[in-house]
């Protein structure tokens, strides 16, 4: 049975970057994708990063180039040279982490942390622009030093473990089998795990963590992917359609 401090992890699907929609001018972690999620009721999975200069924003690429246009790594920019920037070629910039908080407006949120080299100062903004959200929260991340600072410097806050196959890393083998197998999870302390869609069903580690704590499955891009692995999860991470409610009718 889910834990019941955190069964809203599995009550509603989770939009991912928002309700956005790329080619119609409603870019994915924009405040127009935003807004629209939390105006239909759907919680909103985002990603995190910091600029040069120490400001929040939220932006999924580590390179500015497929959403911008411009060269070069986020995380060498300082906010104001973010500002000159739009989202393919909308009026949309890129959102600070403030901004996005009052444009979800409520809904329950899943933040993911990108990696980055310095863990600790990302962590630390993060969790103390969160406390005054007034929804409900996790994070989440694919690096496990990640979730381990909020095991032991924030723990009320729910935290989980992303992961894949890791096929297209250049990670050494046994970096690669420690992620994909979920081997640091119990040390970091994660209380769910967001599985890719594509290997989901036959991860073994899912199914044995499947017992104690919710799984959810990024990214759902249909609805008949949805009914062919939705007996593997607990809830949707989705995008490129809409599910006709926001309400999970499987949630346990």
């Amino acid at each position: 049975m889910i834990n019941q401090d955190y069964k809203w992890l599995t009550d509603t699907y989770v939009a991912h970057r928002g309700l956005f929609d790329n080619a119609n001018g409603i870019p994915e972690n924009s405040i127009p994708a935003f807004e629209q999620a939390s105006e239909q009721g759907f919680a909103i999975e985002t990603d995190v990063q910091m600029t040069a200069d120490g400001v929040l924003v939220l932006f999924h690429d580590d390179t500015l180039k497929r959403m911008t246009g411009a060269d070069g790594k986020l995380s060498n920019y300082t906010y104001e040279q973010l500002l000159e920037l739009r989202l393919l070629d909308t009026d949309c910039k890129i959102p600070t982490f403030e901004e996005f908080l009052a444009a979800a407006n409520g809904v329950n949120l899943v933040v993911e942390i990108k990696t980055h080299d310095h863990i600790g100062e990302v962590e630390q903004k993060t969790y103390e622009a969160l406390k005054s959200y007034k929804g409900h929260y996790c994070i989440e991340s694919f690096n496990p030093l990640i979730v381990r600072w909020f095991k032991v410097h924030a723990p009320e806050v729910i935290r989980g473990t992303l992961s894949t196959s890791f096929k297209e890393t250049n990670f050494s083998a046994f970096r690669k089998w420690l992620l994909r197998e979920l081997k640091l999870c119990k040390w970091n302390g994660s209380q769910f795990i967001a599985y890719d869609a594509a290997t989901i069903a036959n991860c073994k580690p899912v199914k044995r963590f499947a017992k104690r704590v919710p799984i959810i499955c990024w990214t759902i891009r249909s609805q008949e992917q949805y009914d062919n692995l939705s007996k593997y999860f607990d809830n949707m991470i989705f995008d490129s359609y809409a599910p006709s409610s926001p309400r999970n009718a499987n949630s346990k």
